[in-house]
């Protein structure tokens, strides 16, 4: 066990005496330029999807009759548009007044709180008045003895 024991510390001084040894051999380095990256080659620009052809309208008819066809569709749009145009109007109507409504609820709520702070008031001023009048009707025996 003895033995085992030297021989262990001899091998851990020679290994490091060795190590040292092979350090100081060493030569001093010189840092090396770190490598200059090669550049990305751009990737391909995206093309611009290519625009489906107009397809004509109603085909198959003649010019007049095209034309007919376009005249009935404008006058639907612009009745559509007129509808449109009416149920904004309304929308707007609407919108005022209830915003109107709501300005004056918000009032009526302002006054039910003042209302209420009143109220309030009133309860602890009457609240402190019974108080009082029931320690001078406690205390007022002992006073008058």
């Amino acid at each position: 066990m003895k033995s085992l024991f030297t021989l262990l510390l001899f091998s851990v001084l020679f290994t490091g005496v060795f190590a040292n040894q092979t350090f100081a051999q060493e030569k001093e380095q010189v840092p090396v330029p770190p490598r200059i990256p090669q550049p990305i080659p751009e990737p391909e620009p995206i093309p611009q999807p290519k625009p489906e052809p107009i397809k004509e309208p109603f085909p198959g008819l003649t010019d007049e009759e095209r034309l007919e066809q376009l005249i009935e569709e404008n006058k639907k749009l612009k009745a559509e548009k007129a509808q449109l145009e009416l149920q904004n109007d309304k929308l707007k109507i609407d919108k005022s007044f209830l915003q109107n409504q709501i300005g004056e609820l918000n009032k009526k709520l302002n006054d039910l709180n003042a209302v209420v702070l009143e109220q309030i008031k009133v309860i602890m001023t009457l609240v402190t008045q019974l108080k009082e009048t029931l320690f001078e009707k406690v205390f007022s025996p002992f006073n008058s003895a």
